[in-house]
């Protein structure tokens, strides 16, 4: 987050958009945070450094794919400087506030404890379970 913005990266799978965060798969012997940091340049050509853990968030996504996604607050790099990377699946992002981010459509639906933190600067629950739904 930059001043209480949200990173969002725009996919685009089988016809459909929609909005995540930056992040993607752990390699073997690596960690969660390096994972991050790796993911955020390869989409997005951009360094952050990976703060605290904010919440962890299960769900099976469209195709029945098991997903374990931690959340982390990031301090981004200079943002002027993102442009998308090398996944072809990632066709935008953009830097969305706590209105913004209620009025787009996110897998799995987590804005509200997105926006819970930003105005709280606390999260109710560290474990959710969503469904990723249309």
């Amino acid at each position: 987050m930059v001043d209480s913005s949200v990173l969002l990266v725009k996919h685009e799978k089988n016809g459909k958009s929609y909005w995540l965060l930056p992040g993607g798969g752990v390699r073997v012997g690596e960690s969660a945070r390096e994972a991050l940091k790796r993911e955020l340049y390869e989409e997005l050509t951009l360094e952050a450094e990976v703060g605290d853990l904010l919440f962890v968030v299960e769900t099976w996504s469209d195709d029945g794919t098991h997903i374990i996604q931690p959340t982390f607050l990031l301090e981004l790099g200079d943002v002027n400087r993102i442009d998308l990377g090398g996944d072809r699946r990632v066709v935008g992002f953009d830097m969305a506030d706590a209105a913004e981010l209620l009025e787009r459509r996110i897998y799995p639906d987590i804005k509200r404890e997105i926006v819970e933190y930003i105005k709280n600067k606390a999260v109710a629950h560290r474990y959710l379970y969503k469904q990723w739904v249309e």
